[in-house]
């Protein structure tokens, strides 16, 4: 039988392991975050009702890997306008969160009648 005391030790060494791999990640993105490496779905922003998404594709080049989404704004509304209302008028920069512990950059741009959105780590 374990003792609370034990259990404790058990405990605090599990979250110090935790913690010393969450570090490493975070280095490792930090260091080639740009080479080959995907945000995950989640920091993509949510795209607003009465827009849709045209396509959805994972881009590389010489600066690394990166989310590209197409977006249709609703009907009547512009690219723009969809582009202000999900803010993202101009790049923005993502703090790291506990489950992806990179910095990623969010921005778009208009292409004829839609807006096309980037997210990739930084």
């Amino acid at each position: 039988m374990i003792t609370r005391t034990a259990a404790a030790k058990i405990v605090v060494i599990g979250l110090g392991v935790l913690g010393c791999l969450w570090v490493l990640w975070f280095f490792a993105l930090m260091a080639f975050g740009s080479e080959g490496a995907l945000p995950p779905k989640s920091r993509i922003p949510a795209v607003p009702a009465g827009a849709s998404v045209v396509e959805q594709s994972e881009q590389c080049g010489s600066g690394g890997c990166w989310w590209q989404l197409v977006l249709a704004p609703a009907a009547g509304q512009s690219p723009a306008d969809l582009a202000r209302r999900m803010g993202l008028t101009e790049e923005q920069s993502l703090s790291p969160e506990l489950f992806d512990p990179g910095y990623v950059y969010v921005g778009s741009e208009t292409r004829g009648d839609r807006l096309v959105v980037h997210v990739g780590y930084q």
